[in-house]
């Protein structure tokens, strides 16, 4: 009984203090500057460290420490802001470099997919009973062990494989940046993701979707508006820091308890944004 007990414990969701810490230490520098610059007591404060090429930079470095630079828009942002920069100091033309930047970067892009999308996921196994005429006669199979232990060691790993958990359609990946984004997840083993939404908006509708464990959806936000609706028998826990910004439950309360087996974690910053969850 003790077992079952701890499998059933749900996991605790990741810490995403590092986001938060990040964005409140880049916020204290930015009143530092701002007031030192605004009290006049001599000390030389650069017109560029509070100006709106650093947002791009701040942007980019704080998605970029969330993520461990793994998103490709913090790099972007923060070549952006490098650029726009340079152009203040040294004032070259910004298009001579940045139109051939994008031509390379969508050049990469395309490669990288095409690339991806040649490689084939592994043949499921199959047993050598599968290439007979006569190998789901069953009727002859019967007495017949070997025959028999051979066949269920081949279905076995047929269904190990059809049965695994790791698909990409199970996880969630947005990144809105000037736009807006609307998904539909359908997966019977929703495992979570990412949600980045700086200046856009995003709808992710897991209505058709199901959980077979909890999952947590890391959401950071700037300028943002993201709408998450779920399944009303889901059990939902927000912990997202928020910074001049609304958490807005809107789920309407149902009559039937929820399932605390189908439990899903919000977390994340949100930035002068809006974070709304329906049920419908």
């Amino acid at each position: 009984m003790d077992t079952k007990d701890k499998h059933n414990i749900p996991p605790v969701p990741p810490n995403n203090s590092k986001s938060a810490t990040t964005v409140g230490a880049i916020i204290i520098l930015f009143g530092v500057f701002l007031l030192l610059k605004n009290l006049d007591f001599g000390i030389i404060i650069p017109s560029w460290i509070l100006g709106w090429q650093m947002i791009l930079i701040i942007i980019g470095l704080v998605i970029g420490v969330n993520s461990n630079f793994e998103k490709k828009s913090s790099l972007i942002l923060i070549c952006l802001g490098v650029l726009f920069l340079l152009k203040e100091w040294i004032g070259f033309s910004v298009g001579k470099v940045l139109i051939p930047l994008i031509a390379i970067g969508i050049g990469i892009y395309l490669v990288k997919r095409n690339r991806q999308a040649g490689s084939h996921p592994p043949i499921p196994p199959q047993g050598d009973a599968a290439t007979t005429d006569d190998s789901f006669d069953w009727d002859k199979r019967v007495g017949d062990f070997s025959a028999t232990e051979e066949t269920d060691h081949s279905r076995n790993d047929e269904r190990t494989y059809a049965s695994s958990p790791y698909g990409l359609e199970n996880y969630l990946k947005v990144e809105a940046i000037l736009g807006s984004s609307k998904k539909i997840l359908m997966t019977k083993n929703f495992l979570g993701g990412t949600l980045t939404n700086i200046l856009g908006s995003t709808e992710i509708n897991l209505l058709q979707a199901d959980l077979q464990q909890p999952a947590v959806i890391d959401v950071f936000q700037l300028f943002g508006s993201t709408k998450i609706i779920v399944p009303p028998h889901w059990t939902i826990s927000t912990q997202v820091s928020s910074v001049l910004s609304e958490n807005d439950d809107r789920r309407i309360i149902i009559n039937h308890p929820y399932d605390e087996n189908k439990r899903l974690y919000i977390t994340g910053t949100s930035i002068l944004s809006n974070i709304a969850i329906k049920n419908s």
